[in-house]
């Protein structure tokens, strides 16, 4: 089974070099993550009871607590990760409990920009979706709370309340919002509360997601920025208790495309 391990790792690689640099932006190979995550699962394979071979299926990035925010910003890719790692580990012969999701994890005392993977198998234990918020420190909760009294106006017309610190947008009907509109993708966008801030995240849309007119890949929120979703217009209330301007990150043009094993990683 290691040959099978070294071509998913080579297939992951292929897939996710680019979009990888987008979190590490120092001298380190991007590309290390994968490595890194390659070598914790090849490290806890076991046999299952019908013989196969076992993958542990909750990979757990642990982060400095000031680092966290910036790698919540990239959720996105990891779970894109997660989701390929699922597919090429099932053509290559490996079985899980459940499909695999990556997680993020403030954990005390690491420096800054270090971080340690560690994978479970979700046998007996609750499983988080991938975004799902770990148990963290009491600060790091704080940095996550919902901006007050924040809502949709859909169309102008009908209000949505924003009252979770995720939220899945989209056409499909497991979407929090979901929008009946052919030119919205099944799961178009997501919304999170990050430093008190909603941000929201084009998912791999069809059609894009536009911020005040300009199309985004991600953009935090202010109150009365317009969100178009399709053909959609999502206006942005909240009460006014930031003094952060909107950010917005312009979508890339040239981007189309019982365990307890531990890997600690620096990068810088």
């Amino acid at each position: 089974m290691s040959n099978n391990l070294d071509r998913i790792e080579t297939n992951l690689r292929a897939l996710f070099e680019e979009k990888l640099i987008k979190i590490f932006t120092g001298g380190q190979s991007a590309t290390d993550l994968i490595k890194d995550l390659i070598h914790v699962m090849r490290a806890n394979l076991k046999n299952d009871l019908d013989g196969s071979i076992l993958a542990p299926d909750r990979i757990m990035i642990h982060v400095p607590e000031e680092d966290l925010v910036e790698w919540q910003v990239h959720q996105d890719i990891l779970g894109k990760i997660a989701s390929s790692l699922h597919n090429t580990c099932l053509i290559e012969g490996f079985s899980f409990h459940k499909p695999p999701n990556i997680q993020l994890q403030a954990k005390p005392f690491l420096g800054k920009h270090q971080y340690e993977i560690s994978s479970h198998f979700s046998d007996g234990q609750i499983t988080l979706p991938d975004t799902a918020a770990m148990e963290q420190p009491k600060q790091i909760r704080e940095i996550l709370e919902l901006p007050q009294n924040a809502s949709f106006i859909i169309g102008g017309v009908t209000s949505f309340p924003l009252n979770k610190s995720v939220m899945d947008i989209g056409r499909h009907s497991d979407c929090d919002l979901i929008l009946d509109d052919l030119h919205v993708s099944r799961h178009h966008a997501q919304l999170r509360a990050i430093n008190n801030q909603f941000v929201v995240f084009d998912t791999s849309s069809t059609a894009g997601v536009f911020l005040n007119g300009k199309k985004v890949s991600q953009a935090s929120l202010q109150s009365g920025d317009v969100v178009r979703i399709g053909l959609v217009n999502l206006i942005y209330i909240q009460d006014a208790t930031s003094a952060n301007p909107t950010t917005a990150l312009p979508v890339d043009l040239d981007d189309n495309l019982d365990n307890q094993h531990l890997f600690r990683r620096d990068h810088v």
